[in-house]
Formats: C-alpha cells, sequence, structure tokens
C-alpha cells in the first residue's frame, strides 16, 4: 500500500471540502439581486432622468435652465425655446420621449401644468425623477398667476419613456 498516494488524496478531499465551505458561506452572507431585464432598463432610465435635471438646473443656464424656464414660461405653458430645444435634443440623443410637468403650492391649493410641447401621454413602464427648484421673487402672471412677486419652490417632474 502506498502512503504517499492515500495522503494526496486526503489533501484532495480538504482541499475540496474547504472552498465549498468557502464558497457556501460567502453566498450565504451576500443579497444578490438580480433584476429582470426591464428593471434593469428602468433603473438606467431613471439615472438618466437624475441626471438631466442636474444638467438643467444650471444657475448660469438663462432661459435653457429650470429656474430660466420657471420664470419665462408664456401663456399655454410653453417654456423658452431655448429650453425646449435642449431637452428635445438630450431626449432624442437617447432615444426616450419625455413629459415635463411643474408643481407648486398656490395659497392652500396645489396647482400642476404640463408644459406645452412635452405633454405627451406616457406608457405604463415610464419612470418618474423629479428635482425641486426655488425661485426667488418669481413674477410670472402668464403660467403661475402670480400678481405680486414671491419665492416659490417648483417641483420640476421629468417622466421618461421609449417605446
Amino acid at each position: 500500500m502506498d502512503l504517499k498516494a492515500q495522503t494526496f488524496t486526503l489533501e484532495g478531499v480538504a482541499a475540496s471540502l474547504l472552498i465549498l465551505l468557502a464558497v457556501y458561506t460567502m453566498f450565504q452572507s451576500t443579497v444578490v439581486i438580480a433584476p429582470s431585464w426591464s428593471d434593469f432598463a428602468n433603473v438606467q432610465l431613471k439615472q438618466l432622468g437624475y441626471d438631466i435635471l442636474k444638467v438643467l438646473d444650471n444657475p448660469n443656464g438663462g432661459n435653457a435652465s429650470l429656474a430660466g424656464m420657471i420664470e419665462n414660461c408664456s401663456s399655454g405653458y410653453k417654456a423658452p425655446d431655448e429650453f425646449n430645444s435642449n431637452l428635445s435634443r438630450i431626449l432624442e440623443s437617447l432615444n426616450t420621449f419625455g413629459r415635463v410637468d411643474l408643481i407648486w403650492v398656490n395659497g392652500t391649493e396645489i396647482e400642476q401644468i404640463t408644459l406645452y410641447g412635452f405633454n405627451r401621454t406616457p406608457t405604463p413602464d415610464a419612470v418618474r425623477v423629479s428635482r425641486f427648484v426655488v425661485v426667488p421673487d418669481l413674477d410670472n402672471t402668464e403660467c403661475f398667476g402670480l400678481t405680486v412677486p414671491d419665492t416659490k419652490v417648483v417641483e420640476v417632474r421629468l417622466t421618461l419613456w421609449r417605446t
């Protein structure tokens, strides 16, 4: 009987048991969440939406920024052309469609409008992101019905979807 061969066999069995124990411990101690493909796309689209709003919330952006769009919204809830063209180009480059809603408090009422040009009906798998914009001394009678300049906090909701 060869004792050397038995030692190698016992070492192999011990090593395989040690590896199995390590793998078992690793999988028991971590939570593995594997989203389905549609969930992954929605998470990615939601992050893109947050990024779009962050880019558009530029204090030096003028009419192309969120604050500029709110301050210079015209009758019919039409945003300035600079804002419309920038957002349209971003959405086209991402092959997405978007809807922009503005929500604010007016006295005791919560009011909501949808911007002209970005008022399509989203699909059921659409994602929604939002950003709060503070506009000091807002004096916009056409969109917000303000007769006296007032500081407003406006929630800008961006709904995104792909077809």
